[in-house]
């Protein structure tokens, strides 16, 4: 039978399957959010609609579990974060800089001096440390919302589910998967206990933190980390098999055909994470595991993560200047220019961050090594075999 982790094994714990998903993902973001920047219409859609709102952000943080556990087994405590940190922080300031300091002056309806002097500005910069501030004085107050960067709303939960690893390491939860997949039910199971137990706008800070991490719309993100975990923890007795993964993708289908959001009686978010995330990491991680025809442009780089952060910021800038307001259309003139600043944040911020990385990044030590020319290459293996 072949497995996830026999697959892996086979192609030396590389899979280009999950490169083109995160690109995919990213854009099937854009694509979403196009809506919401256009005509700031936020209302549920229902069906297939509903679904694909639920399901990229998870699948984003499924195959983020899947992914990072094998750096977490792997590596010191001090070093996994000072991997995750090195990959996700300078790309953030930097798209948190050029918001404040080239997108809010051209496109506030502030004088200059009042928007430079104006303690919300500074206060923007907070996003950097995950303390995330949507708006800047006076930026995009014609658009149809003027959100600056409504994606950053992951950013806090992509630490927590880092500290929740951290969490796994220190308490040795990664050499006992059957905890991790018990603590992704733990979660579904809090989240329909507190929806019969919270009032519908809670006020106690404990109430709220409860309502967010296990009723409402985050829960969903934390689920499907813990059951990326468990599924790389799984990976030998995780079989790869096309019959499986047709039965999670009819899962699925049937999740936006009869649309499960229209079900009132059980509380919305529990109800999909306990009927519709295991179908959906376990199609995630097959499909990333899958050799997956690659286009060229993608293989020179991992541009999903200057697509996901830039991808709001442009469009809202794009729907500023250009009288579009047609969600369809507004994403055809938004990608090109999406994927070039994405291009621009790889090759001159990420990519020479791997430089740093590389001595306890295998992904990254692979794409350096790949980067280098023939002769690099023969130099390099010799100066291994002297050692």
């Amino acid at each position: 039978m072949q497995t996830v982790g026999s697959i892996l094994d086979r192609r030396s714990g590389l899979a280009p399957g999950f490169d083109l998903m995160r690109v995919v993902l990213a854009v099937s973001v854009v694509i979403w959010h196009s809506r919401a920047i256009v005509n700031n219409d936020i209302a549920r859609g229902g069906g297939f609609f509903e679904l694909g709102s639920y399901s990229i952000i998870a699948a984003f943080f499924g195959l983020s579990g899947f992914l990072i556990t094998g750096s977490a087994l792997r590596l010191r405590l001090r070093d996994f974060l000072l991997n995750r940190s090195l990959r996700i922080v300078p790309a953030l300031a930097v798209e948190v800089l050029l918001s404040a300091i080239v997108i809010g002056p051209i496109f506030t309806d502030l004088s200059l001096w009042n928007y430079a002097t104006d303690l919300k500005t500074y206060r923007y910069f907070a996003n950097v440390f995950g303390f995330i501030i949507y708006t800047l004085p006076g930026v995009f107050a014609r658009n149809p919302t003027d959100l600056v960067n409504g994606s950053l709303w992951t950013i806090p939960h992509e630490i927590a589910c880092y500290v929740l690893m951290s969490a796994c390491m220190l308490t040795g939860l990664l050499r006992r998967p059957a905890l991790v997949l018990g603590a992704a039910l733990a979660v579904i199971l809090l989240g329909f206990v507190l929806s019969l137990g919270l009032p519908d706008d809670p006020v106690s800070l404990a109430a709220r933190l409860g309502d967010k991490l296990f009723v409402d719309k985050a829960s969903r993100l934390y689920v499907a980390f813990l059951l990326g975990i468990a599924a790389y923890l799984y990976r030998y007795r995780l079989p790869y098999d096309l019959r499986l993964m047709g039965l999670a993708a009819g899962i699925l289908l049937a999740a936006g055909a009869f649309d499960l959001a229209a079900v009132t009686v059980v509380p919305f978010y529990p109800f999909m994470n306990l009927m519709i995330l295991p179908a959906l990491i376990y199609l995630t991680v097959c499909l990333g595991v899958t050799n997956l025809w690659v286009p060229k442009l993608l293989r020179a780089g991992d541009y999903s993560y200057g697509i996901y952060l830039y991808g709001w910021p442009i469009q809202q800038a794009l729907v500023n200047l250009v009288p579009v307001r047609d969600a369809n259309l507004q994403v055809i003139l938004a990608l090109p220019c999406i994927v070039l600043f994405a291009i621009f944040s790889w090759h001159l911020i990420e990519r020479p961050i791997l430089n740093l990385r590389r001595r306890f990044s295998f992904i990254a030590s692979h794409r350096l090594q790949n980067e280098l020319p023939p002769s690099a290459d023969a130099a390099a293996a010799g100066l291994r075999q002297m050692r």
